[in-house]
């Protein structure tokens, strides 16, 4: 068992789990021997059974067992409950036991030792054992005394009174007290619970305490128990009472605290010199009120060590050191016997200490003699590590002739020796396990007589073991349970009763009881009068002499320790008694069995008086933890960055845990209002808090708007206001670690990066993780600067490896459920998780919504109420705006009826009836409305709000905070939180929603037509400098502008008066913020301002990002500081307007006259240097788009350009296989060296960052590195197998990275040009790559339009994605490594996020292949080259947000319905969306087909179904009638791809065509197939019914055009003009064909009879793909790839001709599809950039010819469109800009001759949600069966 630990031990004996083999069981080494003994014959195995009882009966002659002995007792065989165990006699008796069940919560609560009562209390839970059975019943007899009459509990601590809640701890006893009693309640030390039951063991004042004791309490008595453990760790001087105030606490200590304390004590022990005996006390008390588990064997065994070595020094010293320690000794020796430690040492330990005892035994001093006599008999009961082999071979030590003697004497073979003898051991069974200790000793020689004989003898009575040791801790363990009666009755009844030991040590235990102030004072007087008896006793008890005196020293004792009663008591037994003549020893003796309670508390008061960070701490977790509670938390979802797509979530909690674990410093929650970040947050901490552990990081949760200095002082001022004091301050400064949970860095208008200017982690400073929570909308696209920590000693540049960002995702509908589920099972609903979610889902668009956690919460809240009494809920639509409303009405009825409810004083009851007959939700309103209106107007928007009662009275915060009744009934039903004398709305978007409705109230009855006379709360007029939009810009507060917007979608009203403020600022200069805000809100809201007329107006600072101004007139208007970022102000004419500051998001492009291949910005950053296809390189200054420097030596296209980091030098490299080094001269470049040896194109060339090596990439498989000053090469670097594409240098310049077409990476040594790494993954036809700035990513880009992130160090790749659509040409890093921008042959320039692989933005304008980006030095500009002869400059920071996640897919296809009220469109990924007039930007109907793409659509005359085509062999008939969603057939028969579908004029028949080369006819009503048209040889691409026959005419890819039959399907012509792809179309009103060509013209074909034959060609133009011809015949609108041209029909008297009208440009993508409005001028284009537009044409009277062509309706796709812009005299308009703008096709002039634009002053045909004018005395005219009314 040293394997064991004694606590398991222990545990084992309480719980009566251990029991040793019967008499008919065998034990495992037993059974190993007996395999041996039964090799035996059957004959022997009889004879050996003999002799073995022969041998039996000898051994109990031997020593003496069988004999009546009255002072002897074998060691204990079992441990069992009922006192039944095996083995052998004792005196006639059936076993002596030590350990009976426990229960252990009583342990706990009577005793200080659980390791004494699991040894002692054997006796107190029995029925009385076997000791007494020959005494004959317990009773006393007559001449005893029933001293001891009952039983008595003593509690395992001194009584003290309970401390008040939250008060001061006066005493380690009221601490011990206090942790005992939670301990007690929960039996589990120091583990709070939830609830506390009501137990026995405690008093109702107990009880009420625990209950009422907080976790915060709970964890404050923990931490001062931990800090007092400490500071006696620390304590050298080791005070009596600072010992036995530290012992106290033992009992209540958790394991690792209790070791640790252990582990002190000893330490303390073996280093003080001279001798302690109150540390030697404490440590024994210590040591005996362990809990199971609490000790190992090796504890003991070094205690037990190290006392005997102590007591081998001081034993013959004259002090009383002897006693005390052989005291201590024999107490740690019960310890190991009760735990059945075996890990003594035999000739170390155990040997040494039965020396030591055995000579103390001889003492003359009695105390010391009776004291050793007790250590030596418990040692006899503690195992050692002895075997029984080596039992055998020391006795065999002893013999002259040992075990060989033995073999020849007997003849025996030593195996069958040993088996004989494991016989014995069966046969004798628990006698032989009694004696056990000499048996095993006299195995080996129970055959020899004589001398073998008298040795066993010898030896077996100097290890013989006597009952009164057990009897003894029987009665020790009674005393220990309270057990007084029974202790009573075993005294006078116990077979060993005269034995002198046995007398001695009960006297000494009835002392102790006497003296221990932890028993009743009638306890104490009645061991004294047990003590008097005892002496008298001369019948039964027969006490010995000594004995005698030892109870007169006793009483002497008591009479000087004991309590005044006790002591008087004690006196006068002491003069009855000593009329016999009996005196008592001499000296002192230890009597007590703990310490004295200690008489001060040196080491509470020394931890209550420094200064408690480390308390202060735990109060401040546990208060946190306290008031953390969050009704409802789902664990969030996150993603990488802005642009990360939606399958790269992951667990935020998790990625947050990552980073308090990394070496990043920084971490950035991003999240749109009420994504749950301030939640996250504050869960966040509690998770923290809750696995806090001392001088671990400190979690702190700050609220930035809260405090004052939070760029300079957050820390300090954070934990001040936590009431820190300043030395505790810079104690944390100096020695621990933060977590900053630092939330609302948007709220508190912070500009700043928090961790630069709080110095965070810089040396003697702050050492913190600091993560950061932002809204989303407060960031612009370049926020990394405010948040990216700064590498100190670097030059402070950003440190992005230290940088870490995630973005709250939008719930997902799992987690909208799991959150349903917490919220109805939070309280009684009134409906279920699945009502709720039927409605969420049944309502269009509201699952959308509510991804938003904050919203979810208000829907669930408003839902019932919204959604009562309609039936169908699928016209309902939901928007923020509407859920805020509902929801704040909701919470004010709430708290009126809670209101209603309370018991009132008469005054506060009068005023709340005043309220309810004013309107108490109205009241409500407006009280929080005006309270969000003061604090923008007095904080700036600062949502917290200090108030003071003293210093506030005359502020504006006295209004709403004061006391009184009225402010106070508001405050109290109002949506705020408080926090002390901090004041704020519940959730920020609450604030910004009451500012809105201070600005808008929809439930306002004023007229809002008049915005000269605004009014106030009671109706009266205010200037228009009062009014709310004048008071602030709202350009920063995206989310007002967004409640705003939402309330324009719905209230007409509100819309005409945002109008008429903008009507207002043309002529009152005052309302020019106002319009500003005005015209902010109706942009953000969708509305349309084509061909408005805003002459004059007066909007400076505001934000028209997105918007759309076609046409529109903005002469003379203020436009100061106007953000026009991807606004479409085609023909907009702005005519002397103020345009100073006015911002476009974009600069100029630099136009060359070839083909642009390669560029690279000079150091500076203003010069840009540009390699053209014809091998000349031009510097160019971009600040004025002019060229500077020309520089001509290759003789084939520039590939490549690089700048030495001087700019001194310029190096090319060419398809001539060429590199050149360019040298600056004082005037210009020169061609310094021209460096050969390339035997191909070279691809790439790149200049190391020190100034001294170039590199070149070639196509000869090779990279050469050329010294940079004298062009030598200097070495050759091979390994590709294919085309070396791309060469970039480490930042460091000691590597370089090539990557070639083999699809490897292969990074050289530049120093010695041999290899280092080279990448195991394959990353396809790799074109070009880039190292980062930072040193530790490698960018590359392949052929298949992917990009590849790999890890410098180990080139392995970390990231993929794909990025362009088309091989990519060039990749390149930002200078602060967060950015990469590559180009490709999609003509497109992207920005990513090289952290996550997201799209940054997307910057579109090439119409040609883009060969080379590359960053400005300052990271603000991207250059990019292309092959459209332009090098285009663009912003990497534009003035608008961040755009939106969604993807806007390509489109292919776009139609009318009949009566032109439907739009319908068809994307790249099969989407189909209807359009109303009604629906604003969002489709009133959207469905999926199963294509890939819908190529082609058709509606019905009838308008109710809708027929598609596309990437696959069906035509899918959609039936679209009222209801909710569209219904399909599918029309199976094609075996290509349908390209073209169309219906009848009937309606009735849907032709359809394919790449199957037939066209088919489809009976639309049944959608059963007809005829089946054959014919054509090449892929069917256009079809179309004749107005007036039964005909059909299809147009194929080879430029065929036949016509068939309807009825029979027969062929009727065939039209071949071998142009190319063919549409057809049947001109209106005739049977006329017009086909057009992509080869170029469109053709008219004539009936002639049967057939056809060509007439004229009526429009030329090249690549035509598209054509429509509108329902009058006169307007023919074709398209050739990004261009649309408008052509009319003209007749003279001469002739009759197509005359080209106006012609379009403003389109990113390819025009996909052309539709004209039915019955209107008005035609609908769908682009693969993904916008639908609505053109309309207007004619100009007088002038006939005069035609020009506005965009009334759009969706989709937002971009800078500046073309025929009107610049004339615009004043204060920044000369790159006007150049923009007029690179973009805007003009300076007016001219008024045929064919120039001049903007129109009136409009028409004007979309139903756009701004439309009619003439110039009307500012505006709306149509007000337009409005949605979504209440209705």
């Amino acid at each position: 068992m040293s394997s064991s630990t004694a606590g398991n031990t222990l545990r084992h004996n309480a719980r009566l789990r251990i029991q040793r083999p019967s008499a008919g069981t065998v034990s495992d080494n037993e059974s190993e021997t007996l395999n041996v003994s039964d090799t035996l014959s059957s004959s022997s195995r009889r004879s050996s059974a003999s002799s073995a009882l022969r041998i039996k009966k000898r051994l109990l002659e031997i020593f003496g067992v069988g004999r009546k002995t009255k002072d002897t007792a074998p060691a204990p065989t079992a441990i069992t409950g009922s006192w039944h165990c095996v083995g052998a006699s004792f005196s006639g008796m059936d076993n002596i036991p030590v350990a009976l069940d426990l229960d252990p919560t009583t342990s706990h609560l009577y005793n200080t030792s659980c390791v004494s009562v699991s040894v002692r209390a054997a006796a107190a839970t029995a029925t009385l054992p076997t000791i007494l059975m020959n005494s004959g019943p317990l009773t006393p007899g007559p001449s005893l005394l029933k001293i001891f009459s009952k039983d008595v509990a003593r509690m395992a601590l001194p009584a003290t009174f309970l401390p008040k809640h939250h008060a001061l701890i006066d005493q380690t006893s009221q601490l011990a007290y206090c942790c005992s009693l939670i301990a007690r309640s929960h039996n589990v030390l120091m583990n709070p619970a939830e609830d506390i039951p009501t137990t026995p063991f405690l008093n109702n004042n107990e009880i009420g305490w625990v209950q009422a004791t907080g976790r915060v309490e709970r964890d404050q008595l923990r931490w001062l128990v931990d800090q007092l453990i400490k500071a006696f760790s620390d304590d050298t001087l080791n005070e009596p009472d600072a010992v036995s105030e530290i012992v106290l606490l033992g009992p209540v200590l958790d394991s690792d605290t209790y070791r640790s304390l252990l582990s002190c004590f000893i330490a303390k022990f073996e280093n003080t010199t001279p001798l302690d005996v109150n540390l030697v006390q404490g440590l024994i008390q210590l040591v005996e009120c362990a809990s199971i588990g609490y000790l190992v064997d090796s504890d003991l065994v070094r205690i037990a060590a190290v006392l005997s070595k102590e007591l081998a020094v001081t034993r013959n010293s004259t002090s009383d050191h002897a006693s005390h320690l052989t005291w201590a000794l024999s107490r740690i020796l019960d310890v190991m016997v009760a735990g059945k430690v075996k890990d003594l040492n035999r000739e170390r330990d155990h040997q040494l200490m039965l020396q030591l005892l055995a000579g103390l035994k001889d003492s003359s001093d009695p105390y010391l003699r009776n004291q050793a006599a007790y250590a030596y008999q418990a040692l006899q009961y503690a195992s050692d590590d002895e075997t029984p082999l080596q039992v055998v071979l020391r006795y065999a030590q002893e013999v002259p002739f040992v075990a060989s003697a033995t073999t020849s004497i007997f003849k025996l073979d030593p195996l069958q020796l040993v088996g004989g003898l494991e016989r014995i051991s069966q046969i004798c069974g628990s006698t032989f396990e009694v004696i056990k200790t000499g048996i095993e000793g006299m195995k080996t020689f129970v055959e020899v007589r004589g001398r073998f004989t008298s040795l066993a003898k010898r030896k077996y009575h100097s290890l013989e073991k006597h009952s009164w040791y057990l009897a003894l801790q029987v009665t020790a363990g009674m005393i220990q349970q309270g057990r007084l009666a029974a202790f009573n009755d075993l005294v006078w009844n116990v077979p060993c009763r005269q034995d002198r030991n046995f007398q001695w040590g009960v006297c000494r235990q009835i002392a102790e009881i006497a003296v221990d102030p932890l028993w009743d004072t009638e306890v104490g007087e009645q061991a004294v009068a047990f003590l008097g008896e005892l002496y008298r006793n001369n019948t039964q008890w027969k006490p010995h002499g000594n004995v005698r005196r030892w109870i007169l020293t006793l009483l002497v004792q008591i009479s000087s320790l004991s309590v005044p009663c006790i002591v008087l008591r004690a006196q006068a037994l002491l003069q009855e008694l000593n009329s016999d003549g009996i005196s008592e020893f001499p000296g002192s003796f230890p009597l007590m069995l703990r310490l004295p309670l200690p008489s001060s508390c040196p080491l509470l008061v020394q931890v209550q008086d420094i200064p408690k960070v480390e308390y202060d701490l735990h109060k401040l977790r546990s208060l946190r933890i306290d008031e953390y509670k969050q009704s409802v938390f789902i664990a969030p979802m996150a993603k990488p960055s802005l642009r990360a797509s939606e399958d790269k979530l992951f667990p935020l909690m998790d990625k947050v845990k990552e980073f308090l674990t990394s070496e990043r410093q920084v971490m950035l929650i991003l999240g749109d209002s009420g994504t749950g970040k301030s939640t996250f947050n504050r869960h966040l901490e509690n998770e923290l808090w809750k696995t806090y552990e001392t001088g671990g990081p400190i979690p702190l949760f700050v609220n930035l708007p809260a405090l004052e200095r939070p760029d300079r002082d957050l820390v300090a001022e954070q934990l001040r206001s936590l009431n820190f004091f300043e030395t505790q301050v810079q104690e944390l400064k100096q020695h621990r670690q933060l977590v900053l949970i630092c939330d609302g860095y948007d709220e508190s208008q912070l500009m700043t990066n928090l961790h630069n200017t709080n110095l965070l982690n810089r040396p003697g400073q702050w050492s913190a993780k600091l993560l950061v929570t932002c809204r989303t909308q407060y960031l612009g696209p370049d926020y990394h600067y405010r948040f990216v920590p700064e590498a100190v000693g670097l030059y402070y540049r950003s440190a992005k490896h230290l940088y870490q960002e995630a973005v709250l995702a939008p719930f997902t509908t799992n987690q909208i459920e799991q959150y349903v589920g917490e919220f109805v099972s939070l309280e009684p609903r009134i409906w279920a998780k699945e009502d709720y979610m039927l409605k969420l889902m049944a309502i269009p668009h509201l699952m959308d919504l509510v991804k938003n956690p904050f919203l979810l919460t208000l829907a669930l809240e408003t839902l019932p109420i919204v959604v009562a009494g309609r039936a169908d809920l699928s016209t309902l639509r939901l928007t923020r705006v509407q859920l805020f409303d509902t929801f704040v009405e909701h919470w004010l009825e709430v708290n009126k009826h809670r209101l209603l409810r309370q018991r009132l004083s008469e005054i506060k009851h009068a005023l709340l009836n005043d309220m309810l007959a004013n309107g108490f939700e109205r009241d409500g309103i407006f009280f929080q409305k005006q309270l969000a209106a003061a604090i923008f107007r007095e904080q700036d928007g600062i949502p917290v709000v200090h108030y003071s009662p003293v210093d506030d009275k005359t502020s504006w915060k006295e209004e709403f905070f004061s006391s009184e009744p009225k402010a106070t009934f508001h405050r109290d039903s109002s949506l705020l939180t408080r926090a002390g004398n901090h004041y704020r709305f519940a959730h920020r978007s609450l604030l910004e929603y009451f500012y809105s409705r201070a600005i808008w109230d929809p439930s306002s009855t004023i007229d809002e037509f008049a915005p000269h006379n605004y009014f106030d709360s009671i109706g009266a007029p205010l200037h228009i400098t009062e009014h709310p939009l004048s008071s602030r810009s709202l350009v920063p507060e995206a989310l007002v502008i967004q409640f705003l917007s939402e309330r324009v979608q719905v209230s007409s009203a509100f819309k005409h008066h945002l109008v008429a403020l903008i009507r207002l600022s043309v002529s009152d200069a005052q309302a020019s913020q106002a319009a500003a805000n005005a015209i902010t809100i109706l942009v953000r809201a969708g509305i349309r301002f084509h061909g408005a007329d805003l002459r004059g107006v007066r909007i400076p600072g505001a934000d028209l990002t997105g918007g759309r101004f076609d046409s529109a007139l903005l002469q003379g208007a203020d436009l100061t500081r106007v953000n026009f970022s991807k606004t479409w102000i085609r023909q907009v004419d702005f005519s002397g307007a103020l345009m100073r500051g006015t911002r476009f998001g974009e600069m100029p492009y630099l136009a060359i006259s070839v083909l642009a291949c390669s560029c690279a910005f000079l150091p500076g950053g203003r010069m840009l240097a540009v390699g053209s296809d014809k091998g000349d390189i031009s510097i160019y200054d971009t600040a004025t788009g002019r060229r500077v420097e020309y520089l001509l030596r290759h003789r084939d296209r520039i590939t490549s350009l690089a700048f030495s980091t001087s700019g001194d030098q310029i190096v090319s490299g060419s398809w001539d296989g060429t590199v050149i080094l360019w040298h600056r001269r004082p005037i210009c470049y020169f061609a310094d060296r021209i460096l050969r040896g390339h035997s191909d194109h070279v691809n790439d060339v790149a200049c190391s960052s020190t100034g001294t090596q170039v590199a070149s990439a070639s196509s000869d498989k090779s990279v050469r590195l050329w010294n940079a000053r004298d062009g030598s090469l200097q070495f050759v670097l091979r390994g590709h197998t294919q085309w070396v594409q791309g060469v970039a240098y480490s930042p460091d310049g000691d590597r370089v990275a090539s990557c070639s077409h083999d699809g490897t990476i292969r990074i050289f040594d530049t120093r010695t040009g041999e290899p280092v790494l080279v990448s195991d993954t394959k990353g396809g036809m790799l074109q070009c790559i880039a190292y980062s700035p930072d040193g530790q990513r490698i960018v590359s880009g392949n052929a298949q339009g992917t990009l590849q992130l790999w890890d410098a160090a180990l080139l392995e790749m970390v990231a993929e994605w794909k990025g362009h659509a088309s091989p990519i040409n060039s990749v390149e890093f930002s200078p602060n490594s967060l950015g990469i921008v590559s180009c490709s042959g999609d003509k497109a320039v992207n920005l990513w996020d090289s952290q996550t692989g997201a799209l940054v933005s997307e910057f579109r304008g090439h119409s040609g292949v883009v060969f080379g980006n590359v960053f400005s030095p300052d990271g603000s500009r991207i250059a990019s080259a292309s092959e459209d002869k332009t090098v285009r400059l663009w912003e990497v920071n534009p003035y608008e947000s961040v755009a939106s996640d969604s993807v806007v897919e390509p489109l292919n296809s776009v139609t009318f319905s009949s009566d032109g009220q439907y739009l319908v469109s068809g994307d790249r990924s099969g989407m189909l969306r209807r359009y109303s007039p009604k629906s604003l930007d969002d489709p009133d109907l959207t469905f999926s087909s199963k294509f890939k793409r819908a190529q082609c659509i058709a509606y019905s005359p009838g308008g109710h179904q809708i027929a598609t085509g596309g990437f696959g062999r069906d035509v899918i008939l959609w039936s679209v009638p009222p209801g909710p969603g569209p219904a399909q057939v599918v029309l199976t028969g094609h075996t290509g791809y349908v390209r073209a579908v169309q219906f009848s004029p009937c309606g009735d028949w849907i032709a359809s065509g394919a790449d199957d080369h037939t066209v088919r006819l489809w009976d639309s009503r049944t959608g059963q197939p007809s005829l089946v048209l054959s014919g054509h040889t090449n892929p069917v691409c256009s079809v179309a019914f004749a107005p007036s026959r039964h005909e059909i005419a299809s147009g194929d890819e080879n430029g065929d055009i036949r016509t068939w039959d309807v009825n029979t399907g027969n062929p009727k012509a065939l039209l071949s003009a071998h142009y190319g792809r063919c549409v057809v179309a049947y001109m209106p009103g005739s049977d006329d064909i017009v086909s057009a060509h992509n080869y170029g013209d469109i053709l008219k074909w004539v009936r002639d009879g049967n057939g056809f034959r060509f007439q004229s060609i009526i429009i030329r133009e090249a690549g035509i793909s598209l054509f429509a011809i509108s329902s009058c015949g006169q307007w023919i609108v074709t398209s050739s790839h990004r261009s649309l041209r408008l052509s009319k029909f003209t007749s003279s008297e001469v002739q009759q001709d197509w005359k080209e009208v106006a012609l379009i440009k403003d389109f990113f993508g390819r025009i996909a599809g052309i539709a004209w409005r039915p019955d209107r001028l008005e035609f609908a284009t769908a682009c693969e950039d993904g916008s639908i537009r609505i053109w309309s044409i207007v004619e100009e009277e007088e002038e006939p010819y005069k035609v020009s062509v506005k965009m009334i309706w759009d969706t989709g796709l937002t971009a800078f469109v500046a073309s025929e812009a009107v610049l004339v005299d615009t004043v204060g308009l920044d000369a790159t800009d006007e150049r923009l703008l007029k690179q973009r096709g805007a003009v300076d002039v007016l001219v008024t001759s045929h064919g120039a634009f001049v903007p129109s002053t009136t409009a028409s045909n004007s979309s139903e949600d756009s701004i439309s004018m009619y003439d110039t005395d009307s500012f505006v005219d709306f149509d007000s069966s337009t409005e949605t009314d979504i209440d209705d």
